[in-house]
């Protein structure tokens, strides 16, 4: 009897110790701002994102360690034109042991992180939004080199993004993502042809055709893993069967096009089997509605869906953006006049700078106009022409300066400029 109360005491116990551990709750995340940022915390140690003129960063901090550089490689922007919407946007959101086993985002990281977002400019958010994973590396690469917003903003305009979000995947594919090799990205960007960057990191010149299907692929779809890319650039023959490429570039136009009201729109079907590519007609429909009040806007919508060629596309953006041009003024100028600092209140004024400094600044009338821009001119020495960027939530920033030619301000004038415009 004895032998057998032992033995249930043997089983009761094995069968007590098969039973998983108990796991304790996490403990979450808190939100706070601190000087440089939006801080993610957990105790004495946190991650932190820092405002654009911190500089623009993330890094984790640690108790009694230096700060660690952290580059986010997932969507942190919504980009409901392209039907993709960021779900999971801090780090520990995705990564839950950054700060210590068991501690995860917290109840708030939402809200946080929508308005720590807002404080960035409205103009590089938009631009940043169609890169997917890569959307933090090309904003981190437009505040390593002021040019480079510059670049993108006409590759945007002439629909060309393809290579462009392909580099970007190779960059962040190499594993070498450190600062240094970020500014290095940055300034090959921004001082040569993105085609001459992406040959770099494939490692080989890709064919003129292939270049020309690329850019036409919708940036952020994550193509580098693709059969048909590794099949076309393994192709050694001159003459390319690039079908493949092609029907992979289809799909994944159609999958944005299913996750999206563009086909009640307009009659984009018609227009991407006319050689447009999705990213160069979704410019264009947004340009042409920019700006135009809620009756002009809704005359120019029932136009749109007539229009079944490139040429009457364009024929209508011209016709809906010189409406707007001429109907509108410039906003109110976000600081105050100085004796070196003066505002460009209209688009007269705009063009005149234009023509004196030749820098191409009137290309961006547009986002002028909707506010998100602003230019004044610099009477110091070196004049300078000063492009500022308002964020999501309404304050300003000097995004950049520019001297005759678009030649960057050296340092010192800058720190001038600066100074200036802080004031104000």
């Amino acid at each position: 009897m004895a032998m057998m109360e032992n033995l249930a005491g043997q089983q009761k116990q094995l069968a007590l110790d098969e039973k998983p551990e108990r796991t304790l709750p996490p403990t979450y995340a808190s939100y706070d701002w601190i000087s440089e940022g939006l801080a993610e915390r957990s105790g004495e140690n946190a991650i932190i994102y820092a405002y654009w003129d911190q500089p623009f960063g993330c890094k984790v901090q640690r108790q009694n360690r230096e700060p660690e550089d952290f580059l986010p490689d997932w969507p942190v922007l919504d980009a409901p034109d392209y039907g993709r919407k960021a779900e999971l946007k801090s780090v520990l959101s995705h990564h839950p042991k950054t700060l210590g086993t068991g501690i995860a985002a917290g109840p708030g990281v939402d809200k946080a992180f929508q308005d720590y977002i807002a404080t960035l400019p409205l103009s590089l958010t938009r631009l940043s939004a169609p890169f997917g994973a890569q959307q933090w590396l090309l904003l981190d690469l437009f505040r390593r080199a002021p040019g480079l917003w510059r670049k993108v903003h006409q590759q945007t305009g002439l629909g060309r993004l393809g290579t462009l979000s392909l580099t970007l995947e190779l960059f962040c594919a190499a594993g070498r993502t450190r600062p240094q090799q970020r500014q290095q990205l940055a300034t090959a960007l921004n001082e040569t042809t993105r085609e001459v960057v992406l040959t770099r990191y494939l490692g080989q010149t890709p064919e003129p055709s292939l270049l020309a299907l690329l850019e036409q692929v919708p940036p952020g779809s994550g193509i580098l893993e693709h059969r048909a890319l590794k099949a076309a650039l393994n192709q050694k023959s001159e003459s390319q069967d690039l079908k493949d490429l092609v029907r992979m570039k289809d799909e994944m136009t159609d999958r944005i096009l299913k996750q999206t009201d563009w086909p009640e729109t307009l009659q984009i079907r018609v227009l991407l089997d006319q050689g447009l590519s999705f990213a160069r007609i979704l410019h264009i429909v947004q340009s042409g509605l920019r700006n135009l009040t809620e009756a002009e806007r809704a005359g120019a919508l029932k136009a749109l869906k007539l229009i079944a060629s490139p040429q009457k596309l364009q024929w209508w953006l011209a016709h809906w953006t010189m409406l707007a041009g001429r109907s509108r003024e410039v906003p109110p100028p976000p600081i105050p006049a100085t004796s070196l600092l003066s505002p460009l209140q209209t688009l007269s004024a705009i063009e005149e700078e234009n023509r004196r400094m030749r820098n191409g600044i009137a290309r961006y009338v547009q986002n002028v106009l909707a506010g998100d821009l602003y230019f004044y001119h610099w009477d110091g020495h070196p004049a300078a022409t000063l492009c500022l960027a308002v964020s999501g939530n309404g304050d300003w920033t000097l995004l950049e300066a520019l001297g005759e030619d678009g030649v960057p301000i050296h340092e010192e004038a800058l720190a001038e400029i600066l100074s200036a415009v802080q004031a104000g």
